[in-house]
């Protein structure tokens, strides 16, 4: 059985956790797989030349690049801020104490990426250099993929995306992609670019959320040229609804590196809930100019104008009549607020 078990074709076609397993199942069987230098076999089928020398240089290539591509695999998740937090309470917060800290550049991270088509793989590996942002703003982050030589043939329809930051080799998932037929379009230069939807948000609150975007530029000739990413801040209009205000916000390069910053990790405790603070900021700031404080200051007047209505009826009940005067003239000033306060943000679309 272990005859069959180790031949090179088998070995060759396993995967890693596979191999481990097998090589842990009997001392003999270990042996054997030493023996035909199975590890040194398998990172040669899935990762090119240079040849390691012996397994343990083999598995040392192999276990970066197997965890790389779990992530990118992987179904994103969301960093959940406010929870249980309205805008009103987040606006009271006293702010953090400022620390010294500098995030991460980007040039610090590799970029890792993988391209499906449906569950068959067509590429992944690491991407090529990091070109400035060259959007009119300089909040597009390129990223070159000249080097794989890779033509466009319409079966990408997923892409995977991981972090590395160099200096600890940090592994964060930047989330799984699903292109979007509908906002592919020919730029300026004549390339092709295919847009990416996001599955999920890196973070988000229950009004707000921040996004990477991506996109895939393809040349007139048909080689796939780079990778456009975009963090985008999406802030919902009202509360219960799928529909945004004045549409997403692209965000700078300083809150990209943030963002990938603390992501990736943080050791330092003050700092990270600096920084986390920070991000949260940005959700509250834009929450507040798209009107959520007014939002949330309507449904509290709505609440208590209801529970008075109720309070009212309950005082006439008992012939309590001083008290259901009170109540009376706390529910016509609130009236009064409420509707001062919903035509002046609505009285001049009428």
């Amino acid at each position: 059985m272990a005859l069959i078990l180790v031949r090179p074709e088998v070995i060759k076609n396993a995967d890693p956790q596979s191999l481990c397993r097998l090589s842990c199942t009997s001392k003999s069987l270990h042996t054997d797989l030493q023996g035909t230098k199975a590890w040194t076999r398998l990172a040669e089928a899935q990762l090119p030349p240079p040849t390691p020398r012996d397994e343990a240089e083999a598995i040392a290539r192999l276990r970066p690049h197997w965890r790389r591509r779990l992530l990118a695999k992987a179904e994103p998740s969301t960093r959940r801020v406010l929870e249980g937090v309205t805008l009103l309470e987040a606006l009271s917060r006293p702010a953090p104490a400022p620390v010294a800290y500098t995030p991460n550049k980007i040039s610090d991270f590799t970029f890792f990426l993988r391209l499906t088509d449906g569950e068959r793989l067509i590429w992944e590996g690491d991407l090529g250099d990091l070109s400035r942002q060259s959007d009119e703003q300089g909040l597009v982050l390129h990223l070159s993929l000249r080097q794989l030589d890779l033509q466009w043939s319409g079966r990408v329809d997923k892409i995977g995306l991981v972090a590395i930051r160099d200096a600890d080799q940090a592994m964060v998932s930047l989330g799984l992609y699903d292109l979007d037929i509908a906002g592919s379009e020919l730029d300026g230069d004549g390339e092709q670019q295919y847009d990416f939807s996001s599955r999920g948000a890196l973070f988000s609150s229950a009004r707000s959320r921040l996004e990477l975007w991506g996109g895939l530029c393809v040349t007139q000739d048909g080689y796939v040229s780079r990778l456009e990413l975009r963090l985008m801040q999406c802030t919902r209009l009202t509360p219960h609804s799928e529909d945004f205000g004045d549409g997403p916000k692209r965000c700078n390069t300083s809150r990209l590196r943030h963002v990938l910053s603390y992501l990736a990790g943080i050791h330092h405790p003050a700092a990270r809930a600096f920084v986390l603070a920070r991000i949260e900021s940005w959700l509250v700031e834009a929450e507040r100019d798209e009107g959520w404080e007014r939002v949330e200051r309507q449904a509290a007047l709505v609440a208590r104008i209801e529970e008075l209505e109720t309070e009212m009826d309950q005082a006439e009940k008992d012939r309590d009549y001083e008290k259901a005067d009170a109540l009376g003239e706390e529910y016509e000033r609130l009236r009064a607020e409420l509707d001062a306060d919903f035509n002046g943000a609505y009285g001049r679309e009428y």
